[in-house]
């Protein structure tokens, strides 16, 4: 097999049967052996019906996983997938025509050391909000363009989980998705950071992203992800898995497992929101940067927790095998 397309799904059916539609009408390489792997990760609606409709129109190879949590549904498609190059994309998006074929001729023309990625136009459900909320919402909502040239991304820059791709033996290597981060429905907090932390596992191992501006999909925002709570509940989730990459800052004094001027800071930027709030109706950038300010607190605080709960553990494990050692 030379391609995948892998999709998750969870009670989304009316925009899979578009999303599995458009794809459908992708045009595919001459010789080219690819399917498309749809993981029902424990889905309630009429996702079962959709599907049947689409049996005859795609290589389709349908799955279940009932344990909730886009990660760990990934990561059952990864088990099954068998291309050569996995694209990922989601069940509500629609890709260009030329979609699978820009992808599959990157792939020949680097097929060692690289991953790719392209750009996200946003088709929002409703354009009646506030356009200001844009320039503080993440990717996958506003969108992504990282120019109209092939390029290398910086260290800063990161494709989005509805439009990228990878070769398939690099990500078996790294053991697939962490099942600790990432979109969960079961559970009561928003999380996120699963493809961030793959990319710079990616990285790490040296393989480079490469962006593909030709492979554009149109992305559906729905209006509850335009709303000013959403969008400060994704940052505040986004500030949490940053909190790991600045291990560093537990080296400072700490109160509460967090650096005590985190705390003035975010004081600061919540005063900063309620005066604006109350005087001048704004506050927008000021509340999103406290909810960031606030997620990251909160990821410090569990990693130092964490590694409490680590050390106390090893320290116990050392005494218990020292009194369990026979004397000579």
């Amino acid at each position: 097999m030379d391609l995948s397309v892998l999709i998750c799904t969870w009670n989304n059916s009316k925009r899979l049967a578009i999303t599995l539609d458009s794809i459908s009408k992708c045009v595919i390489s001459e010789g080219l052996r690819w399917e498309l792997v749809l993981v029902n990760n424990n889905c309630t609606d009429n996702t079962d019906e959709i599907v049947k409709k689409f049996l005859n129109k795609l290589p389709l190879i349908y799955i279940k996983e009932p344990k909730q949590g886009l990660s760990r549904a990934r990561n059952k498609g990864l088990k099954v997938v068998q291309g050569e190059l996995i694209i990922f994309t989601d069940d509500d998006v629609r890709p260009c025509r030329d979609w699978i074929a820009k992808y599959w001729f990157a792939y020949k023309e680097k097929p060692k050391g690289f991953f790719f990625g392209g750009p996200i136009e946003s088709e929002f459900e409703n354009c009646n909000f506030d356009k200001r909320l844009l320039d503080f919402a993440p990717a996958s909502i506003r969108g992504l363009n990282w120019g109209g040239e092939p390029r290398v991304l910086t260290n800063e820059e990161y494709f989005v989980s509805a439009n990228w791709a990878c070769p398939l033996n690099y990500l078996k290597v790294l053991g697939g998705f962490d099942i600790n981060k990432g979109l969960n429905s079961s559970s009561r907090k928003l999380r996120s950071g699963e493809e961030a932390d793959i990319m710079d596992r990616l990285k790490e191992k040296g393989c480079i992203p490469w962006y593909l501006p030709e492979a554009k999909i149109i992305h559906f925002v729905p209006t509850t992800k335009c709303q000013l709570k959403y969008i400060g509940d994704k940052l505040e989730a986004i500030g949490y898995e940053e909190a790991n990459k600045y291990l560093d800052w537990l080296e400072h004094k700490l109160f509460l497992g967090v650096p005590r001027w985190m705390y003035k800071k975010t004081f600061l930027l919540g005063n900063a929101w309620l005066r604006k709030k109350l005087f001048q109706n704004e506050g927008y950038k000021e509340y999103l940067f406290l909810r960031r300010s606030v997620g990251f607190m909160k990821g410090l605080r569990n990693i130092n927790r964490t590694s409490i709960k680590f050390n106390a553990l090893k320290k116990a494990k050392l005494n218990i095998l020292k009194i369990q050692k026979p004397e000579k």
